[in-house]
């Protein structure tokens, strides 16, 4: 069976990404997003937004339907795995309205903006994927599967919000540079721990990296793995890598109680992803599909919300011209591009002087991190960047984290 439909904008995957873009454009317009999952999975995970991303909630009328889910903090403490306070970074220094961090439970984020996304007029088709796509002079057609049904639509725009792995982006063979990084983590939730919600802390040591953060009734907990030991780390068993977080913050001890099984943890190998061109006629990109990103940052959904923001302006200007050609659409990508690629570059700088198990290369960052910790003047330039407000370091800039 063979069902049909016509939309003025498709948009493949229902992330955060493709969510919010279809929340800024479905009040006006007919949208339809495609997404492969049968509904919302709970989330085994936190993710923090930063003012770029909170700015992005906020341009696209979001942010006051976000805020209440996510657990607010302006202090990230850094230590050394001994407990040696290295740095203590004050987001509330930065001369921006959302000079903080908002953790939060990535599918209670997607449950928002869905039902913010529904109430707006959108639709979703859930369990369904996308599996071609055929550009026309006035028109896309799209064809996907749900269940036994195939389905075909038409849209005078499509968006490939769908990851990393991206089929939009490779049914329209946009030359792109994917690679696997060396740094590898492992993504949890555990407990509450009252002590975090005042202040969030990372641990870093030779070949180490563990982070804490309060989200509303629990804990998110990234460590850092290098590629190759995630065997090796099973194989000791789940009380000795308890035992290990226990070590390093004993306050934890009691809320990783809720960690029962490996099931309860997510283990992720990241991707980095380049493509030459992030837009043709009657198409775009946006977030991971286009610029995934080392971890190291806590950039990736920042920059995805940014995108749609930019993203759905762009679009609303392709309507009332009633022009979808690659130029039109350009305008997205000339304005994304610089930034998305500063943090690309940054995000592998970081990793490689944090998650490294190269003497050198740690006791640089450790000095660096020092560095910024003492100097307000290089802790807001590293937290402007970091936040995603910036796009640059100057040369004096870069070698003041040094010297």
């Amino acid at each position: 069976m063979t069902i049909t439909g016509s939309y003025d904008i498709a948009i493949a995957g229902g992330g955060v990404g493709g969510l919010a873009l279809g929340c800024a454009l479905a009040e006006k317009h007919h949208v339809l997003i495609i997404e492969a999952r049968p509904g919302i999975v709970p989330s085994k995970r936190g993710l923090s937004l930063q003012a770029n991303g909170l700015e992005a909630l906020q341009k696209l009328d979001l942010l006051d339907r976000v805020t209440p889910i996510g657990g607010k903090t302006s202090h990230v403490a850094c230590y050394e795995i001994d407990g040696t306070l290295l740095a203590d970074l004050d987001y509330s220094i930065l001369d921006h309205p959302y000079n903080y961090l908002l953790t939060l439970v990535p599918s209670e984020l997607e449950r928002v903006l869905r039902n913010e996304f529904s109430r707006r007029g959108g639709e979703i088709q859930e369990s369904t994927s996308f599996k071609e796509v055929v550009l026309h002079h006035d028109s896309v057609k799209l064809r996907a599967q749900c269940n036994a049904s195939s389905l075909e639509f038409s849209a005078s725009i499509i968006v490939g919000a769908d990851g990393e792995n991206s089929r939009v982006r490779n049914k329209l063979r946009l030359p792109t540079k994917i690679r696997e990084c060396p740094d590898h983590f492992l993504f949890m939730l555990a407990g509450p721990l009252d002590v975090l919600q005042e202040k969030a802390r990372q641990y870093f040591g030779l070949g180490k990296m563990v982070g804490f953060f309060s989200v509303p009734e629990g804990t998110y907990i990234f460590y850092y793995l290098p590629a190759g030991r995630i065997n090796d780390l099973r194989a000791k068993g789940l009380d000795c890598f308890k035992t290990e977080l226990t070590n390093i913050m004993p306050e934890i001890s009691d809320p990783l109680d809720s960690l029962t099984s490996w099931d309860d943890i997510v283990y992720v190998a990241p991707k980095r992803v380049s493509v030459r061109h992030w837009v043709t006629d009657r198409a775009a990109l946006l977030g991971d599909a286009v610029h995934a990103v080392d971890p190291s940052w806590a950039q990736g959904a920042n920059m995805t919300l940014q995108d749609a923001s930019v993203l759905a302006n762009t679009i609303e200007r392709c309507f009332q011209s009633s022009d979808f050609s690659a130029n039109r659409i350009k305008a997205y990508e000339n304005a994304r591009r610089k930034q998305t690629t500063f943090v690309q570059r940054q995000s592998d700088r970081t990793a490689r002087l944090t998650t490294t198990e190269n003497r050198f290369n740690y006791w640089l960052g450790k000095r660096i991190i020092r560095r910024t910790g003492r100097n307000k003047t290089l802790m807001r330039t590293a937290l402007k960047a970091s936040a995603g407000l910036s796009d640059h370091f100057s040369l004096r800039e870069q070698l003041r984290f040094i010297i």
